[in-house]
């Protein structure tokens, strides 16, 4: 294991004052086909990136492992953040998984971005199976229904970086593979809902894969002893202020399945989290929730106006976004249109001179113009962002 210790070279010159830690960190990956190698430099790369979360740095992707140690130094680093230094400490194995912890020597940056300050409000809409017929296999019908209440789950713990008042569940017929590519209808409908939700981010997800396979990767023609089934989960993250797609991720792996072949399989059950199947989406879903994490801890929430009451201005946006007295707001106003081909296109005009907020509620603000005089024609659901 002397590979499990390697010194790294340096990743960024660091202009800023910094921090230096020992963190303490833990990983997990499935051990699929008897390779323990892999098994290793998965859970390896899980810990070093909890590490580098734990730091505070904004890690989007952690690559290059070989045999449990970085060889290429590929990291997506928001806030300047490196790992110096890292040591195994233990290894261990249930069933066909692996679990390392480590112990990890990280230097960030001790300032952290301003959009770090302020939580951002996500609506989650419940996730679609793409094939249901692969979830006959163990009677895995409500599974899409469990795996969005999951991901809230998690997501309502972040708390810091997180407005979740509820998840949808229901079929409002939006494909998101559809909205990906920006169907007219679509953007208004999400528009729509971001108002009704209150919230500014709307994440749709489709399980694509549920399928079973055999140890050579075939799918399954027979029962097997032990055979493998697969799961991907693709997820797609809109802004609904706009109605545009902002980011999307697929997730991927594969365990054993461990349940008789009519066995009916309960997603919200303990057998089946406790199975090596449902650990691994564990995993996943907990890596989905640390790459939302990261994708929007830095950005800075806009607000929408939500009442106008001569000079004072109401936002929807309060103690649970991190909004206090004296934040500064620019309103920008919706000048939208439809193009030749019936398109809408989103337009928003800045306005001149700012708002400060002087009263703040649980999940609402009050804001006047900062010279006494505010921009002409303000109206509901023009929007405020924070300078």
């Amino acid at each position: 294991m002397n590979t499990m210790k390697r010194w790294l070279g340096l990743l960024l010159l660091l202009a800023l004052p910094v921090q230096a830690q020992w963190i303490l960190a833990q990983g997990s990956a499935p051990i699929v086909d008897s390779d323990l190698d892999l098994a290793r430099e998965q859970a390896t790369q899980e810990a070093l990136r909890q590490a580098m979360l734990q730091a505070g740095a904004s890690v989007s992707s952690i690559q290059g492992l070989s045999n449990g140690a970085l060889t290429k130094d590929q990291f997506q680093i928001r806030s300047s953040g490196e790992i110096r230094q890292y040591n195994l400490l233990q290894e261990s194995r249930h069933n066909d998984r692996l679990t390392i912890k480590l112990r990890a020597y990280v230097v960030a940056e001790r300032s952290r971005c301003s959009g770090g300050e302020y939580a951002k409000g996500i609506t989650l809409i419940r996730f679609r199976i793409a094939e249901p017929e692969q979830a006959s296999y163990g009677q895995l019908y409500d599974i899409n229904k469990e795996l969005t209440r999951q991901l809230f789950s998690r997501l309502g713990h972040m708390r810091q970086n997180f407005v979740t008042r509820r998840w949808l569940d229901a079929n409002l017929g939006l494909d998101p593979r559809r909205l990906e590519f920006g169907e007219n209808s679509y953007v208004r409908q999400m528009q729509a809902l971001a108002i009704d939700t209150d919230s500014q981010y709307l994440l749709f997800g489709v399980i694509e894969d549920l399928s079973l396979r055999d140890a050579e990767g075939n799918p399954l023609s027979k029962w097997l002893n032990d055979p493998i089934r697969q799961f991907s989960l693709h997820i797609y993250l809109f802004d609904g202020l706009t109605g545009e797609l902002i980011d999307q991720g697929r997730y991927t792996g594969s365990a054993s399945w461990s349940f008789d072949k009519q066995a009916q399989v309960d997603s919200g059950g303990q057998p089946f989290w406790r199975s090596d199947y449902g650990r691994e989406i564990s995993a996943l879903l907990d890596r989905a929730a640390q790459d939302l994490q990261i994708k929007l801890q830095c950005t800075k929430p806009t607000a929408r106006i939500i009442r106008v009451e001569g000079n004072q201005y109401h936002i929807n946006l309060g103690k649970r976004h991190g909004i206090k007295v004296g934040d500064r707001f620019y309103i920008e106003q919706k000048a939208n249109f439809d193009d030749e081909q019936g398109h809408e296109r989103i337009v928003r005009n800045p306005t001149t001179g700012s708002m400060e907020v002087k009263r703040v509620y649980e999940n609402n603000a009050i804001m006047m113009p900062t010279n006494g005089y505010a921009p002409a024609n303000i109206q509901p659901n023009d929007l405020a962002v924070l300078e």
